[in-house]
């Protein structure tokens, strides 16, 4: 009778956390802290984006929380339209969705890609394609820096400042 033993992969280590290095690889430990807060600091981005919509529509709290970040974002463009705000507003606003579609798509990419670590220690991830029909893999190459760059924009976008100057405007909006 085969044993446990019998199926244990020599040279196969777990970090600190308890995760194989034969799941993803042995990857620097800055890539995980840096995936973690991308992935936190978002959930607060798409509260933002939320927040803008409820905002823009005069919605309550509990109104439209079931709605994708994407879709908030098409219904906050509609709504700029609609509203008579000055130039200046509907800008700032247009920067801010524009800035939030991109860092979601980047989200989206670290989220969903496998990441397997690379001998040359470049960051790889990839994933199946989504169409119908599709035969390639969908890729992204990314560096430690360009994570930290990402993180940086996020967290500009997250800015207490930046969002009460935000705020000010769409809870001003003539609706």
């Amino acid at each position: 009778m085969l044993g446990e033993a019998d199926f244990t992969i020599r040279g196969v280590t777990v970090d600190d956390y308890g995760v194989p290095s034969n799941l993803m690889g042995m990857h620097h430990e800055d890539f995980f802290s840096l995936l973690g807060r991308i992935v936190a600091s978002s959930a607060s981005l798409e509260n933002h984006v939320l927040i803008v919509y409820q905002s823009l529509v005069r919605a309550a709290q509990n109104e439209y929380t079931n709605v994708p970040v994407g879709e908030l974002i098409k219904r906050c463009r509609k709504e700029l339209e609609r509203l008579d705000s000055r130039p200046s507003d509907g800008q700032l606003v247009e920067v801010f969705l524009t800035k939030a579609e991109a860092m979601v798509e980047r989200r989206n990419n670290y989220v969903h890609n496998l990441w397997p670590a690379q001998p040359d220690g470049r960051l790889f991830g990839w994933r199946p394609p989504r169409e119908k029909g599709a035969r390639e893999a969908i890729t992204v190459e990314a560096t430690l820096l360009e994570m930290r760059g990402d993180l940086a924009s996020l967290l500009e976008l997250l800015d207490v400042s930046y969002w009460h100057r935000l705020l000010s405007v769409v809870s001003s909006t003539n609706g």
